[in-house]
């Protein structure tokens, strides 16, 4: 891997701020932007889209927007090939690229390679297709939640296409399609950095409603009419526009197609949170708050070969004493945990007991990502030193042990006997 070339990747789910975001750093850095978002390859879609406008467009070199008629057919593996193809291109005059987008499968597809999956018999695809017919999207869905749940929890599920290639790899293999998810990652010629828009879930589903009267302000309706006629193409299987064609076919009043959009549009940003979580490896960052700190990680990623992961096991010995019901966050340089803290949530609170480490933008980085995990909970904090180093510029404040609900109390009890000068702090 070439640790020279960076490829920036702003992810989040939808209505997050990723366009905003991508075109200040690909000016910050004078880089060029990757759509990964699969709906803005189509010349056709654009507020149904959310493509940037052509002011946005002026401001970067922006690739993969446009570049598709909406009746061709564009797989994932067509995307890498090209991304990668761009790639080369750009990382012969130039060290970073940006990339864009909220489609997790094309953005795995570019970072860590395609998995590998069985052929399936045509026999097989045109049975499944003409169950699709008969019975409707609502057949796909329920055949694979029972098949594949794992699948099911994080895949498109207005997709009828997505859903039938997973019903017939199931079918021709005896094996579900999560299965065969590639467990060594493909290596690349650049180093990704992954930052996720992050905003607290209240008002990310209001960003999401807002967003769906924007554009109906914006001509969705006339959008979607014009396209009515195109609708069995792939490209149309998606929010927004499904939505009002069941409103032209007379299935729903308009009002309640903009309501339908707006659920859906909930329902697909949850999925797409959960991928990230999943993932493991994502920083989050507020796009209207946290652009230093942003700009910090990915300093440290290009010069310390900082990374962030998360995950439920932990990566080294245990040592603190939420490890055995909590989960664990850190930042690895080199491969290897050099800061690490450890957090255990309920409904009543989140407790986090780190950051261990010495440095102090590595501690901001790691308390940072557990405020943005908080989400509305209470959060308190188990430092084990006597009090918090300057300069952290995060929201906590001293804390009485009277405080913490009866299980976070025996929890702190249990780590004042392994570290005695720690400390209480709450985030305020």
């Amino acid at each position: 891997m070439n640790r020279n070339k960076y490829l920036i990747v702003i992810g989040g789910p939808t209505a997050s701020g990723k366009t905003g975001f991508a075109i200040r750093l690909a000016r910050h850095f004078n880089a060029p932007i990757l759509s990964a978002d699969s709906r803005q390859f189509y010349r056709e879609l654009n507020i149904g889209a959310a493509k940037p406008g052509a002011e946005e467009l002026a401001q970067a070199p922006h690739y993969l927007i446009d570049s598709l008629h909406i009746g061709d057919e564009y797989s994932v593996g067509a995307f890498e090939r090209d991304a990668l193809g761009l790639l080369e291109r750009i990382f012969e005059k130039q060290d970073i690229a940006i990339m864009a987008g909220g489609s997790g499968l094309y953005i795995k597809a570019l970072c860590e390679g395609l998995d590998e999956f069985p052929e399936v018999p045509l026999a097989v695809r045109q049975a499944i297709e003409a169950a699709y017919q008969e019975k409707g999207l609502p057949y796909l869905q329920s055949e694979l939640q029972r098949i594949d749940p794992d699948y099911f929890n994080i895949v498109d599920r207005q997709n009828p296409h997505r859903l039938m290639r997973a019903i017939a790899v199931h079918r021709a293999s005896g094996q579900p399609l999560s299965s065969f998810r590639r467990q060594a990652k493909a290596t690349r010629f650049f180093t990704p950095i992954y930052l996720q828009m992050h905003w607290p879930r209240a008002e990310l589903y209001e960003r999401i409603n807002r967003r769906a009267l924007q554009m109906m302000e914006q001509g969705l309706l006339e959008e979607a009419r014009s396209l009515y006629l195109y609708r069995q193409y792939t490209a149309l299987q998606t929010i927004g526009y499904q939505e009002l064609f069941l409103y032209f076919d007379g299935v729903l009043p308009l009002e309640d197609a903009v309501a339908l959009i707006q659920r859906n549009s909930r329902r697909y940003a949850k999925r797409q949170l959960t991928w990230y979580r999943r993932e493991g490896c994502w920083k989050r960052f507020s796009p209207s708050a946290d652009w230093d700190l942003a700009l910090h990680y990915i300093a440290a990623v290009m010069e310390e070969g900082w990374a962030m992961r998360h995950s439920a096991a932990a990566p080294f010995p245990s040592f603190c004493t939420l490890s055995a019901q909590g989960e664990f966050l850190w930042l690895e340089q080199g491969g290897q945990p050099a800061a690490w803290l450890n957090w255990r949530e309920q409904k009543d609170a989140t407790i986090i007991q780190g950051p261990f480490s010495a440095g102090l933008l590595a501690r901001r980085l790691l308390l940072h990502e557990a405020l943005a995990k908080q989400d509305a909970r209470p959060l308190f904090l188990f430092h084990p030193a006597s009090s918090l180093p300057p300069g952290l510029g995060l929201p906590f404040l001293p804390a009485l042990p009277s405080a913490l609900p009866r299980w976070a109390g025996e929890a702190w009890q249990a780590l004042q006997a392994q570290y005695p000068e720690a400390s209480l702090w709450q985030a305020g």
